[in-house]
């Protein structure tokens, strides 16, 4: 369905898709956007990263450390501002 929002877990998210969704969603100010090997390292080390996309477009990344049995700390949750209903 064209503009539906498909989530899905993508643990091989790349740092420049990621660094993409922190600029759109203005959280890239309140991360190291600028540093692409950092990013890519945040993603490395997450336990979970579940990515929404519209059309093909990654317009949100959660990114969450957890012991996949009780406690989650959800760290990034970035979603792009053009996307969100007004």
């Amino acid at each position: 369905v064209s503009g539906a929002v498909a989530y899905a877990v993508e643990p091989d998210l790349d740092a420049a898709s990621f660094q993409e969704v922190l600029v759109a969603s203005g959280l890239a100010s309140r991360r190291p956007a600028e540093f692409l090997e950092r990013l890519g390292r945040m993603l490395a080390g997450a336990d979970l990263v579940v990515t929404a996309r519209i059309d093909g477009r990654l317009v949100g990344v959660a990114r969450t450390l957890t012991d996949f049995s009780f406690c989650a700390y959800l760290s990034d949750l970035a979603v792009a501002r053009d996307v969100l209903a007004p």
